[in-house]
């Protein structure tokens, strides 16, 4: 009888001890930083509230745009199609060239800029470079009153500066034949458009008589220093049909 009642004594404190330690470790399991889990909890799970700022951050850590700012968005769209913005490919121009013959300097003009280009059917190299440099002067002209009418607008800011750098690769071919730089003269040729829509769709036509004037001047025969100012303001301008384009459908 005393052996059973030693047994059962024996056998209370195991189980007291025992329960004891679930007690310990259960306790232990609800204090922060002590269990893998709480740590993996505390990885994974935002604070309270936190949600919307990391919606809001997205993945890279920057805001998203706000609401109401689709105009902004529309106008970023536009400049990044502009491979050029302010500068032009480096182009490593003849200083010595060949002189051009007579026959290349003669000048029959049969109107202004691209369109006198289009419709001239008797082109000299003289004539080509004289268009060509009407049609930029017209260009940023075109741009700088839109600008001034409507106020800085992407994308004409940006292109008109671009139509400086054209004028100046122009101006450094004239330079290498020891030929005079045209004065401006695009004032009387300048139409201003009464909306933005107006005037982004003054903006691909412009482009596109450009492009086209410049593809009609590519298929002569043509110096070296001219092909390759003619090849980058063509391609230029492409790129500047591609911005006025998303304007006109922005604004449609």
């Amino acid at each position: 009888m005393k052996a059973y009642n030693q047994t059962s004594t024996i056998h209370r404190l195991l189980t007291t001890a025992v329960l004891s330690l679930l007690f310990v470790v259960v306790s232990l399991s609800f204090i922060p930083g002590c269990t893998t889990t709480g740590k993996s909890s505390d990885a994974t799970t935002p604070p309270a509230g936190q949600e919307t700022t990391d919606a809001q951050a997205g993945t890279d850590g920057q805001s998203t745009q706000p609401e109401g700012s689709d105009v902004q968005s529309d106008q970023s769209e536009d400049t990044s199609t502009l491979s050029d913005e302010t500068t032009l490919p480096r182009l490593s121009l003849d200083q010595n060239p060949d002189p051009l013959s007579s026959d290349s300097k003669e000048s029959s003009l049969e109107g202004y800029g691209a369109k006198g280009a289009l419709a001239d059917k008797d082109l000299t190299i003289n004539d080509m470079l004289v268009y060509a440099v009407q049609d930029e002067y017209l260009a940023h002209g075109e741009y700088q009153a839109i600008i001034e009418k409507f106020g800085e607008q992407r994308p004409y800011t940006n292109i008109m500066k671009s139509e400086e750098t054209h004028l100046s690769l122009l101006e450094e071919v004239y330079g290498t034949y020891g030929m005079d730089f045209p004065a401006d003269s695009s004032a009387e040729h300048i139409i201003i458009p009464s909306t933005l829509l107006e005037a982004a769709q003054t903006g691909v036509q412009a482009e596109i008589d450009n492009i086209a004037m410049y593809e009609i001047f590519l298929t002569y025969d043509l110096p070296e220093n001219v092909q390759q100012a003619f090849t980058v303001l063509r391609n230029a301008s492409e790129s500047h049909l591609q911005a006025f384009q998303n304007q006109v459908d922005r604004l449609s």
